[in-house]
């Protein structure tokens, strides 16, 4: 089995979409497999008393939405801030959970998809509904991932996902970990692609 990388993220994170567009192509070229953690920041960011960066003080929301647009058109990916924003993502969080077991091949396609939807929308994401139907057209189960948006299974999951997250120091998203090495933002990829070739620095 290929090492992995703990990644940890929110569907509605900006700078989480840009780094999950290319961060399972980045981690196969050295070797590695991603091993998907979606997390819920308002949990997070209760337990360490933050805020997302478009609700931070006008001055600091402004700059942030204008590095979202720019970090984009620099990766080349599409990108429109949605509205509202941001919204939970507990359902597609849940999604994920389920298709972690039952096509787990297929989780980074349908998390790259659901973000590329929401951020170049509009879309429904963790609409239940429409959730459902991107898994239907994905092939697979709609009606069961559906279902797991209300399984008491994958909602203790995702709240224990939340809990450990929190104990392994994440207090951001995207925020990756590899040999107990962490990586907070899309900005750090650059590092990590270095980590990743050199086995450290």
């Amino acid at each position: 089995m290929n090492k992995r990388i703990e990644y940890w993220f929110d569907y509605v994170s900006p700078y989480a979409y840009l780094t999950t567009q290319v961060i399972e192509e980045l981690a196969a070229k050295y070797g590695y497999e991603i091993d998907w953690k979606p997390v819920l920041l308002g949990v997070v960011f209760k337990t360490t008393n933050s805020s997302p960066l478009t609700m931070r003080p006008p001055i600091m929301a402004s700059y942030h939405k204008h590095d979202m647009e720019r970090s984009a058109r620099y990766a080349e990916i599409p990108f429109t801030l949605p509205e509202p924003f941001p919204i939970n993502t507990q359902n597609t969080a849940r999604v994920c959970l389920w298709m972690k077991e039952v096509a787990p091949s297929r989780v980074g396609e349908f998390t790259r998809a659901v973000t590329k939807a929401y951020f170049s929308g509009p879309a429904g994401m963790n609409d239940i509904a429409w959730l459902a139907e991107f898994v239907s057209a994905m092939g697979l189960d709609g009606e069961a991932a559906a279902a797991a948006c209300k399984d008491e299974k994958y909602k203790a999951q995702l709240a224990a996902a939340c809990e450990e997250a929190v104990s392994k120091g994440v207090f951001g998203a995207p925020w990756m970990i590899v040999e107990g090495e962490p990586f907070w933002g899309n900005d750090r990829l650059p590092q990590l692609e270095k980590w990743l070739a050199t086995g450290g620095f």
